[in-house]
């Protein structure tokens, strides 16, 4: 759905259109797929949502019981998470960082969260900077935390890669136009999370769209494939962090 990524990372433009553009562009799907990550979080548990955006899966593990620590780049979007929790009476319960999300090594302990959570960001970090993410995301989850993430992922057989294919191209000057750079549909996400340290729970694809759900847990005795990334290839970020 590079028509749907496109239209949603214009809409983060002005934070007051950004939910409805994700609405109308996934069909109400993604609302669904936010409904059953927050199903897998429990009162008391403390969640790192990366790439939280307006505060629509924070809000839905808020309601739940849980502490939230929000991770975001675009300021307007983290101010109108913030005006969500307020408004629903939970603003005591949620953190907002305001940073690439690239950069959670520079904002978080070893074993801090039990769940991290993430939708619809992990296409906008190129390939070579997703490993890296992973890793931190298995740093800082406790023994036995859980990582459940949704996005835009490569099709796995050879007809519905063509026609993925065919709708990029047919896209992409469109695309370069409205965002001023490419989007990168995630390429083998269970293998990229399972290089991080996690065993794979559970993988879903959901018919009909480019969705795919991969649900994780940190082992105890587990550690990354990969060596962490170098200091200086974390994007920029303003790496401010405060308490609503």
């Amino acid at each position: 759905m590079p028509l749907a990524r496109g239209w949603m990372v214009w809409a983060e433009r002005a934070p007051e259109r950004y939910d409805w553009a994700v609405r109308v562009m996934t069909l109400g799907r993604l609302d669904r797929i936010k409904d059953e990550i927050a199903e897998r979080v429990g009162v008391g548990d403390a969640v790192l949502d990366i790439g939280c955006g307006t505060g629509t899966l924070a809000a839905r593990c808020l309601a739940r019981g849980a502490r939230v620590t929000g991770l975001d780049a675009s300021e307007p979007m983290l101010r109108r998470a913030a005006v969500r929790a307020a408004n629903e009476g939970r603003a005591e319960r949620l953190t907002l960082v305001h940073d690439n999300v690239v950069r959670i090594a520079q904002h978080f302990r070893d074993n801090q969260f039990d769940v991290v959570t993430a939708t619809m960001v992990l296409g906008e970090i190129p390939r070579e900077r997703l490993r890296p993410v992973f890793r931190e995301c298995w740093r800082v989850l406790k023994p036995g935390g859980r990582l459940v993430v949704a996005d835009e992922c490569w099709p796995r057989t050879r007809p519905a890669r063509a026609l993925y294919r065919l709708g990029m191209a047919v896209l992409w000057i469109p695309q370069l136009l409205l965002l001023r750079r490419p989007l990168f549909p995630v390429h083998d996400l269970e293998g990229t999370v399972r290089d991080a340290g996690f065993r794979l729970v559970e993988s879903r694809a959901y018919p009909g769209t480019s969705f795919r759900l991969v649900a994780a847990v940190k082992m105890p005795d587990a550690t990354p494939v990969l060596n962490r990334c170098a200091p200086g290839v974390a994007a920029v970020g303003v790496g401010e962090a405060w308490v609503v």
